[in-house]
């Protein structure tokens, strides 16, 4: 099945979805068409050739793994996701790191349905040697998925002036609409060579009135408040854990991944937090980059326990150098 999607901007956007059919629907259909026995046996095109099963089974139905498409006029990019046996715990539930893994995925794939195939910015920022980079994230999950559920991410972004962007996330169900989660994030242009930040270019900022979409997913009065040094909390800590970078820690712009910085931070929670509460919120706060063979401290300390949730600070750092400053909310 083909979905097509043109958003009325500068782009065209052709958007697929894919879904699988019975080996009956497909014999069915060859039988029609002249390209296969009409008795059950069916011919793929590569010309392999099965035997139909019988109607009564059941097993396809509903895995249909993959599905994007464009609404509000092409600002709004949504996906489908399967939730893979990998990306759940112990619980075969899905984990705050496959949530965020998700949510980034989502983001990039709505930059290529934008700006092209393997394009993560418009070209007149690849000129200039700009990138993007995520300086903010507050992800938040009401229910985690599990394994061989459909998770549907829809994301969309707005501009802040000409020297940032925020960027939303909506987390549903795939089937029944309920609401899993949501998340924001602020992005700023990122200059490869000099590794500063720099400004939107005009042509940038002028193409964003068309692409962005000035809906905010999170709560009226919604403030992102700045978090304080773990240092400067006096809270029991846990005990610090050392983590080496990587060459599979890297991205594409040559520092680490964000999802790995969830990872790292979410090691050094003490065993007992894990056993007896829920994890439902994270924040980060991006504040240096990171390198290939960089040793990185990951800290952990309480600051916060109330009837019904429980607060950690973390942060991340190399040497006395901040990298990450973080925030978990925990259910009980």
């Amino acid at each position: 099945m083909l979905k097509r999607a043109s958003w009325r901007g500068k782009y065209a956007l052709n958007v697929r979805a894919s879904s699988t059919s019975s080996a009956s629907e497909v014999a069915d259909r060859n039988g029609a068409d002249g390209g296969g026995e009409a008795n059950g046996s069916a011919t793929t095109g590569a010309g392999t050739s099965f035997t139909a099963l019988d109607d009564s089974f059941r097993g396809l139905e509903g895995t249909e793994w993959f599905s994007r498409d464009f609404s509000e006029s092409g600002r709004r990019f949504s996906e489908v996701f399967p939730v893979r046996f990998a990306e759940v715990g112990s619980n075969g539930e899905a984990t705050m790191v496959t949530i965020a893994d998700l949510i980034q995925e989502c983001a990039c794939n709505h930059a290529q349905g934008i700006w092209g195939v393997g394009q993560s910015m418009p070209a007149e920022m690849a000129r200039a040697n700009l990138a993007w980079v995520c300086t903010r994230l507050h992800l938040r999950v009401r229910k985690y998925p599990k394994w061989g559920e459909k998770v549907a991410v829809s994301t969309w972004f707005e501009p802040q002036g000409k020297i940032a962007a925020r960027r939303d996330y909506a987390i549903t169900d795939a089937q029944t609409g309920e609401c899993m989660g949501e998340a924001t994030s602020q992005w700023v242009v990122f200059n490869l060579g000099s590794r500063r930040m720099a400004r939107i270019p005009n042509s940038v900022l002028e193409d964003f009135k068309f692409q962005s979409l000035q809906q905010q997913v999170m709560e009226e009065g919604y403030a992102a408040d700045k978090l304080p040094d773990v240092s400067e909390v006096g809270g029991a800590c846990a005990a610090p854990i050392t983590h080496n970078v990587r060459r599979n820690d890297m991205d594409m712009n040559g520092h680490v991944n964000n999802v790995v910085y969830v990872q790292w931070l979410l090691e050094s929670v003490p065993p007992e937090t894990w056993e007896k509460h829920v994890l439902s919120e994270i924040i980060l706060e991006y504040r240096s980059e990171c390198n290939f063979g960089d040793s990185v401290t990951a800290t952990c300390c309480e600051i916060e326990e109330a009837n019904d949730t429980y607060v950690l600070l973390h942060k991340l750092a190399r040497g006395e150098g901040e990298i990450v400053r973080a925030k978990t909310v925990w259910r009980k």
